[in-house]
């Protein structure tokens, strides 16, 4: 059974939704930014219809514990749960630094990219360089 909460929160400018899964598996989260303030009804229909449109990172592995406890004792850490949540309005830190790792693993990503294609820009330039040269000194 797959535990996901989505927690909505105002970062900068923007509206952000966090949302965590947890399962079997591992732990993953993703993030989805709506711009403006986005309305219950909103909330829902996304969830509903672009769910699984989310791009989730890597799966990391959580020791998950599964315990029986009594369901009015559950309902209550539930009920303190929201009301933290209200007041905070921010994703866990454990959500935070998992999506740090996952910026700063696209960032380097990125950056290897970027600097192949950098290195190919320069050797088409110098090989174009050294054909014009070429050129001017055929005739003579």
């Amino acid at each position: 059974m797959a535990t996901i909460i989505a927690t909505i929160f105002f970062e900068k400018r923007f509206w952000v939704g966090s949302f965590e899964r947890t399962d079997k598996e591992g732990y993953a989260v993703a993030r989805h930014i709506f711009g403006g303030e986005p309305s219950d009804h909103e909330i829902h229909e996304f969830v509903l219809n672009h769910y699984h449109e989310l791009k989730f990172g890597e799966l990391k592995d959580v020791g998950i514990q599964i315990r029986r406890m009594n369901p009015k004792r559950v309902q209550r850490e539930v009920r303190r749960e929201v009301e933290k949540m209200k007041e905070t309005a921010k994703p866990s830190t454990l959500a935070q630094d998992y999506m740090r790792e996952e910026i700063e693993k696209k960032k380097k990503e990125k950056k290897s990219i970027s600097s192949a294609e950098k290195l190919a820009r320069q050797e088409k330039q110098f090989s174009l360089k050294q054909e014009k040269r070429k050129e001017k000194h055929r005739g003579h």
